[in-house]
């Protein structure tokens, strides 16, 4: 893209684990509004034949597509240095019904002001808890203002700048951006709504899988590295131990 045309007025930046075709179908509605839209990928362990295409039509319709060490925060931190955009929705592969999120952020490009904030979000799944969860995450993220990736959340660039920037840690990131956030700039939840996937509620049992969440939480919050919780998370040895 030339440096002398306009910016985008919005860039929607989604990291990923791994390219699949599920990356192509999500990004399709999005490129047809012509904003710019920046795939982050963790770095593949082993070279794929069927990843490199997927890669390949992505960027073939316009998506940047770009791969960094595993780590959420750490690839949204590069995927928003890979945009050119003043306001940066960050969103996650499971979400589900964007539109009305998409149509809240096209009007909020025209608008005066330094904002950062969050979407309600709808959990989906069998579970009839989950709808529990999504009232539960949304009334306490308006109260606290601190908030889930699930929520979708954006940025003007600048308030990240006055920041330091997106946190780069693997994991609780979405907490760390909100707690720097919300000492500056207008916090904006609005009552539109989003969806997301409620699978990993699931997976190892509901109830097992909402105390360990707040678990991890308040023990972040108590001051325990993101580092040493995200190598818990995922029973990855500890660096001492290597």
């Amino acid at each position: 893209m030339s440096s002398e045309q306009a910016p985008p007025a919005l860039a929607i930046v989604i990291p990923i684990k791994s390219a699949d075709e599920s990356v192509e179908a999500f990004v399709s509605p999005l490129l047809l509004e012509g904003h710019e839209v920046v795939v982050v990928e963790a770095s593949p362990e082993s070279p794929s034949s069927a990843r490199d295409d997927i890669r390949r039509r992505c960027q073939d319709v316009g998506v940047r597509w770009i791969q960094a060490p595993a780590s959420r925060g750490g690839q949204i931190a590069v995927g928003i240095a890979n945009t050119r955009a003043d306001l940066i929705w960050v969103l996650h592969i499971d979400s589900i019904n964007l539109a009305p999120g998409l149509t809240y952020l096209q009007d909020l490009v025209k608008t005066r002001g330094l904002y950062w904030g969050r979407f309600d979000v709808e959990l989906r799944g069998d579970h009839p808890g989950l709808a529990w969860v999504s009232r539960a995450m949304n009334w306490r993220s308006r109260l606290r203002r601190i908030c889930t990736g699930d929520q979708g959340m954006f940025f003007h660039r600048r308030l990240l700048d006055q920041i330091g920037g997106f946190p780069d840690q693997p994991l609780m990131e979405d907490i760390e951006v909100s707690k720097r956030l919300r000492l500056i700039g207008e916090f904006r939840a609005p009552r539109v709504t989003i969806a997301a996937s409620g699978e990993r509620w699931l997976r190892k049992g509901f109830w097992r899988t909402v105390f360990s969440m707040w678990r991890w939480r308040i023990r972040y919050f108590l001051g325990a590295p993101a580092d040493s919780l995200y190598r818990e998370y995922y029973g990855l040895p500890r660096q001492s131990d290597q």
